[in-house]
């Protein structure tokens, strides 16, 4: 028998080509407490537009947050430069960061979703975008709520968030590619992602209120030259701000 060859190979690196990157991020303390106050004051103002009518959401409070609402309660830099630094890991994620580059993004349309007992969000993706995002302000504990006593010792889903950008590659538990992905929510727990991928909320039973502030965001790179790299590909990029003391 020939004898093997026992040196090493020189490089070895397993990478991602495929699939979308999330960003996940925990706020501190300080900003969450702010965006609950800020919440709450949205939902108890009777004068709060609801958002309900341009959402695929079964829920009954869907409310409009402006960016006036975010600058009152101190957050709107912080949650501006999450985005920011989410797009600027994915270009560098992709070998298309670099220090000439000029990197502009903006919040679009921002959201309280005020979810109880029975409503859901069916899987849906965003349109008018190029990133979507979360921020989970309550969650209740709703797990083992059910009690059904054939689905013992099985993972429980009520309340959580799912999505889905391969179904096939859960087959046979596949180790390459996780095409499904479950997330339970926590206070202060931030999501960001392509506005592209689907994604659903399941319901819960009995009493909590499960509240999140979802949002919207638009991106542009371009190079030193003013040359457009990625993202929304228009000459001079606008992004839509609101203020809901003009209208």
């Amino acid at each position: 028998m020939t004898e093997q060859i026992q040196t090493h190979p020189t490089e070895f690196k397993v990478e991602k080509y495929f699939g979308p990157f999330m960003a996940t991020v925990q706020l501190p303390d300080d900003a969450l407490d702010a965006l609950i106050k800020m919440t709450d004051d949205i939902i108890a103002d009777e004068k709060t537009q609801s958002h309900g009518q341009s959402l695929a959401g079964i829920i009954d409070k869907e409310l409009k947050v402006w960016k006036s609402d975010m600058e009152k309660a101190g957050v709107d830099q912080l949650l501006e430069s999450c985005v920011k630094s989410y797009v600027s890991h994915c270009a560098q994620q992709h070998g298309m960061f670099n220090e000439k580059q000029t990197y502009i993004s903006k919040i679009n349309s921002a959201w309280v979703v005020s979810q109880y007992a029975d409503e859901y969000n069916p899987l849906h993706n965003h349109n008018g975008c190029d990133i979507s995002g979360v921020i989970y302000l309550k969650t209740p504990s709703v797990k083992g709520r059910r009690d059904l006593e054939s689905k013992k010792g099985k993972p429980e889903h009520d309340g959580d968030i799912n999505f889905v950008y391969n179904a096939a590659s859960q087959r046979n538990l596949d180790i390459f590619e996780k095409g499904l992905i479950q997330i339970q929510p926590s206070p202060g727990l931030m999501l960001m992602f392509p506005s592209y991928l689907l994604h659903t909320v399941y319901p819960f039973i009995g009493e909590g209120e499960r509240r999140c502030l979802p949002f919207n965001a638009a991106y542009q790179i371009r190079e030193g030259d003013g040359s457009f790299t990625a993202g929304m590909p228009y000459t001079n990029p606008t992004f839509y701000e609101t203020d809901k003391t003009k209208n």
